[in-house]
C-alpha cells in the first residue's frame, strides 16, 4: 500500500482569492503560545512562524491557529452557497472518501479554462462510484508564485453541469472552479453568474474537494481517495488532509 499526500501545507505564508476583504483582514496565522525551550523558541522562528514576542516557556509546545475555511486544500459543504442544507459536519463521509479516477487535463494552458468537452475528450469514463480528480497540474505549478491567484486556470460553467448530470458525490479540483471575477483579461460571460458552479454542485450534494496538489504522482487506476473535513458545526466548510491510498 502507498499513500499519496495530495494536501498544500498551512502556514502564514498562503495567499487567499484576491479581492475579498474577509480574506485581508483574516490572514491565515499559526501562532505558537507556548515553547519548551528557548532552543525551540530559535528554531520555530527560523522557520519563519508567526510568534510573539516572548512565549512562555512551559513543559509543553502548544498553538493557536487562525484559518478561513476556505483557503488552502479545503472542502467546500453546501451550505457554503446555499441555505437550509448541509453543514459541513453533517457531509456523510462515504461522499467524501471512495475510488477516486484522475482526469488528465495537464494540457490545459496556464490561465485557461476546463471544459466538459476537455473532460469527454481524455476518455476517462466516470460515474457516481467514483469521485472525479481533474488535474490540469496548476497547483503543482504555480501555488505559492503571485502567477497562482493571477492566472489562474478556472472552471467552465459546463463542468458543474456534467458532475451533476454524472450523479457524482463529490469533485475534487487542483484549479479555480468558477470564471475568476479578479481577472479583467478574460469574458465574463452573462449566462455564467458569479458561483454558478458551486451552486449547481451543491445543490445537488456534490460536494467540491478544492485546491489538491501532488495528483500526477497517484500513477495509478486504482485508489481510494479520502477528503476529510474538521467536524465544525454548523460551519461551511473546512480545511482537509486529503489523500489518495494506492494499493
Amino acid at each position: 500500500m502507498r499513500i499519496v499526500d495530495l494536501s498544500l501545507p498551512i502556514n502564514s505564508a498562503m495567499k487567499a482569492i484576491p479581492g475579498i476583504p474577509a480574506y485581508d483582514n483574516n490572514p491565515t496565522r499559526c501562532i505558537p503560545l507556548s515553547v519548551i525551550s528557548e532552543e525551540q523558541e530559535a528554531a520555530l522562528r527560523a522557520r519563519g512562524m508567526d510568534m510573539p514576542e516572548k512565549p512562555p516557556a512551559t513543559t509543553h509546545m502548544m498553538c493557536k491557529l487562525e484559518i478561513t475555511t476556505h483557503i488552502g486544500t479545503h472542502i467546500d459543504a453546501p451550505l457554503h452557497m446555499l441555505e437550509n442544507t448541509w453543514s459541513i459536519d453533517e457531509v456523510p463521509l462515504d461522499r467524501i472518501v471512495k475510488k477516486g479516477r484522475v482526469i488528465p487535463l495537464t494540457d490545459t494552458p496556464d490561465g485557461g479554462q476546463v471544459t466538459a468537452e476537455a473532460i469527454l475528450a481524455t476518455g476517462v469514463d466516470f460515474d457516481a462510484s467514483v469521485i472525479p480528480i481533474l488535474h490540469t497540474g496548476w497547483t503543482e505549478r504555480a501555488w505559492g508564485t503571485p502567477a497562482f491567484w493571477e492566472n489562474t486556470i478556472y472552471m467552465h460553467k459546463s463542468v458543474g453541469d456534467l458532475m451533476v448530470e454524472r450523479g457524482v458525490s463529490a469533485v475534487a479540483i487542483d484549479f479555480f472552479p468558477e470564471v475568476p471575477f479578479w481577472r479583467n483579461d478574460i469574458e465574463k460571460p452573462d449566462d455564467h453568474p458569479r458561483g454558478y458552479n458551486h451552486k449547481v454542485m451543491l445543490g445537488n450534494k456534490c460536494i467540491i474537494i478544492q485546491m489538491l496538489t501532488n495528483v500526477g504522482t497517484i500513477g495509478s487506476d486504482d485508489f481510494i481517495l479520502s477528503a476529510v473535513p474538521l467536524k465544525l458545526e454548523g460551519v461551511d466548510g473546512s480545511p482537509a488532509r486529503v489523500f489518495a491510498i494506492v494499493e
